[in-house]
Parts: structure tokens; C-alpha cells; sequence
């Protein structure tokens, strides 16, 4: 096989492995039990998805760190291989669940099998220019267009349902290839680089899972849940650029102003009223990082990126219930693409380490969408049913839907543009400083 052609197939297995690694690692909470629970039993389910969200960030770095020792690229491949074989069993394993002990037990093995595929792409790819644009692009586009599934009311570990077959099946064929005939070194990272990630995803991850339970367990007044708030975006926001400082990595920064714009995006997404045909928004989300990507790969502009994710937070925050939209749901998923892919793209590190950080790092950030679901209003409609007289009931079952608008807090759209406008203000003071080599 030529070089080009190696190249070429590294590219898009990369791809297929970011886009299962990062829907595995997405789940949102779960309003109405996917399986018999009593409500304690349900909020201890939605208590355990954002803790094996951080478990498998967390995961993902470390897996990272043991792979890129490799002679070549091989191991990584194969480590590839095998996580994507636990997550085609946990596939086939979910419908013979009978509890949710087994059902917990199953979300956490998918979790940290997610994991290992992203640190073990990260590993094999990230050294060749291409395939890290393409893994990147595949987590950013997954990452934005991810909640437009649904798992239909079936038996399942998450709302969005199970990975797709059309996803597991080329990826794992495609890992299988690569690593019989990727023989390129692996990314690698010093050791001093290396512990100083594993601290900064250990205290990333563990901040983000215990601010954004402090937020969710707010049931007092509206004023303690909005200092509450500002005290936990001010200290994950200064965690972020403490380490971003330390690792001289805008990447993270980047990352950051993704995760915090996409949130309310996420939200509108799930709406059934608003559902459009999948392959709508989904066409509109990846072509839009792509375009983002393109314009970075000739013109790097970070901080032009960040300015774009400012757009959503803003339009919340001056009209929060614009969202009732279709047509505007579109216009503000094609321009948060596009800005997550100019954000990203032009902030690529170099570091294998740093990489596998900052692509993490819009999946735990779990205050932001905490945030956006406990100041966000739906509008349920609910009541009793009493047929007419000398009606009869009609035979089978009716599925009846209704629309539940959305309604954004204002407060929520400020917050959230203050931080991606800080993190914008910290790239570019990186960016105007010379770099230093962090201490080791």
C-alpha cells in the first residue's frame, strides 16, 4: 500500500473512531425512564451519566499516556479494535437488560471502553497532519449535531439510544486495517507534559462533575442558584486558563468557548417539536465545522472562531425564546459549526498529550449544560382523560405528541457569553505572549 494510500485510510478511520468515541461520551439527563424505575431510582440513573461522562474523559487521556510508548502505531490500532468490540457488545447486551444495576454496569463499560478509543486515536493519529484534521473535525461535528438522536423509547444506556451500526461497523473494520498496515510512529509526549495533563483532566473532569451538582441540586430560591452559578463558572473558568497557561495551550481555551456555546444548541436539539429530518440538521452541522475547518487550515484565526460562538449566547440573551424556530434552530447550528471548527482548527497543539485534553474537555464540561437545563423553562402540557359518553374507545394506541416550547433564561445567555468572551480575551493573550516550555 502507498504512503498517500495509508494516509488516506489512517484519515478516515480516524474519523469513524472520533465520531463513536465522542457519541458515547454524550449523554444528556433523562426526563422520563427509559425502563421500569421509581423516581429515586431515576435521579441516581441521571446522577451516574455525567459521573461515567468524566470517568471516560478522564479515561481517554490515560489511555493516551500508555499508548503513545508504542514503537508505531499498531497498538493503538489494535487497543482501537478492541474498544470498539466492547462497544458492539454493549450494542447487543442492551436488550437483555433487566434492571438498572445491569443497565448502570453496562453505561459505565461503554464509558470507559469510549474512552480508550479517543486516547488510542488520539495516539495513532495526531503525529500526521490530515488525520488529526480529521479527527478533529469528526469530534467537533459529532459534538454539535449528536443530540438531533434519539433512542426512541427503547431499552438503552443514554436518551440519544445506542451507536449506530453504520458507525460501529466501519469503524472497527477500518481500525482492523490500520492496524495491520499503519506501521507510522505514535504521538508521542514527555513525561513532564504527560503528568502535567493527567493533573489538569483529573482536576478539570472532577471540578466540572461536582460544580455542576452543586448547581443541579439547587431547589431554593432563584437568587442562591444564580450566585451559586457564578461561583462555579468563575472557578472552572479559571481552572481552564490556569492550565492553558501552564501547557501554553489556547486548544483548551478553545475547547472551553465551544462547550459553553454549544449548550443551549444541544438543548433545542433534543426538542421533539422542533425535530426536523435527521439528516438535516445533521447535513448543516458537519458542513458548517467543515467550512470552519477549511478557513483555518488556509487562515488561522482563533480568536475570529471564538467571536462566532459569541453569536449564540448573545441571540439567547437578547430573545431566548427564539428557539421556537426551525428556521432559526438551522441558522444557529450553522453558525456554532462554523465556529467551533475556525475555534478549533486554528488552535491545534502539536502535543499528542494537550490534543487528547482539549477534545475531552467539551464533554465534561458538565457546569455549562447543568447550567442551561436548570434555568431553561419547557412548557409541559398535561391532564387527565375521560372519554365521552357513548363514545367507544377507539382500538390499538394513538401516539399523541404536543409542542413544548423553550424558553431560555436571559441570565444564562450573559453567563455564558462572558465566558466565551473571556476565553477569547486568554487566546489572544497567549497568542501575544512568546511561548515558554512548561516547568517540569
Amino acid at each position: 500500500m502507498t504512503p498517500n494510500a495509508r494516509l488516506s485510510l489512517s484519515a478516515v478511520a480516524t474519523a469513524f473512531a472520533g465520531v463513536l468515541g465522542t457519541f458515547v461520551l454524550i449523554s444528556r439527563p433523562q426526563w422520563g425512564p427509559l425502563f421500569s424505575a421509581s423516581e429515586r431510582q431515576l435521579d441516581d440513573w441521571n446522577a451516574t451519566l455525567p459521573t461515567g461522562v468524566a470517568v471516560g474523559c478522564v479515561v481517554a487521556v490515560l489511555a493516551y499516556g500508555a499508548l503513545q510508548r508504542g514503537g508505531s502505531a499498531r497498538p493503538a490500532w489494535i487497543t482501537a479494535v478492541v474498544a470498539t468490540a466492547v462497544l458492539i457488545a454493549a450494542r447487543l447486551a442492551v436488550s437483555g437488560v433487566s434492571d438498572l444495576d445491569q443497565l448502570t454496569v453496562l453505561y459505565y463499560a461503554k464509558c470507559v471502553a469510549g474512552g480508550v478509543l479517543l486516547g488510542a486515536v488520539v495516539a495513532a493519529a495526531w503525529s500526521r497532519a490530515v488525520p488529526r484534521l480529521a479527527l478533529t473535525i469528526a469530534v467537533a461535528a459529532t459534538f454539535v449535531v449528536a443530540h438531533t438522536a434519539d433512542s426512541g423509547w427503547t431499552p438503552s444506556t443514554s436518551m440519544l439510544g445506542e451507536p449506530f451500526w453504520w458507525v460501529l461497523v466501519p469503524a472497527i473494520v477500518l481500525a482492523a486495517v490500520c492496524a495491520v498496515v499503519d506501521t507510522e510512529a505514535p504521538a508521542r509526549a514527555d513525561a513532564g507534559t504527560m503528568r502535567e495533563v493527567i493533573a489538569a483532566v483529573l482536576t478539570l473532569a472532577v471540578g466540572h462533575r461536582l460544580l455542576g451538582a452543586w448547581i443541579a441540586g439547587q431547589s431554593g430560591s432563584r437568587f442562591r442558584l444564580w450566585i451559586v452559578v457564578g461561583l462555579c463558572l468563575v472557578v472552572v473558568v479559571a481552572l481552564t486558563e490556569f492550565w492553558a497557561r501552564r501547557l501554553d495551550a489556547p486548544f483548551l481555551l478553545a475547547a472551553t468557548a465551544v462547550a459553553a456555546s454549544a449548550a443551549p444548541v444541544g438543548t433545542l436539539l433534543a426538542q421533539e417539536h422542533l425535530r426536523l429530518q435527521p439528516w438535516i440538521p445533521v447535513t448543516v452541522g458537519v458542513a458548517a465545522v467543515v467550512a470552519g475547518a477549511a478557513v483555518a487550515w488556509r487562515r488561522p484565526s482563533p480568536v475570529t472562531g471564538v467571536a462566532a460562538l459569541t453569536v449564540i449566547p448573545l441571540w439567547i440573551a437578547i430573545d431566548p425564546t427564539t428557539g421556537d424556530s426551525r428556521a432559526l434552530q438551522l441558522v444557529q447550528l450553522a453558525v456554532l459549526g462554523v465556529g467551533i471548527g475556525l475555534a478549533l482548527c486554528s488552535t491545534l497543539p502539536d502535543s499528542g498529550a494537550v490534543a487528547a485534553l482539549g477534545l475531552v474537555v467539551p464533554l465534561l464540561s458538565l457546569v455549562f449544560t447543568t447550567l442551561v437545563a436548570a434555568t431553561t423553562s419547557f412548557v409541559i402540557y398535561s391532564g387527565s382523560y375521560e372519554p365521552l359518553p357513548d363514545v367507544p374507545l377507539a382500538s390499538g394506541t394513538v401516539d399523541v405528541s404536543f409542542d413544548s416550547p423553550v424558553h431560555f433564561d436571559r441570565g444564562a445567555g450573559v453567563a455564558l457569553l462572558l465566558v466565551v468572551v473571556f476565553c477569547a480575551l486568554a487566546i489572544r493573550g497567549l497568542r501575544a505572549q512568546p511561548s515558554v516550555p512548561p516547568a517540569h
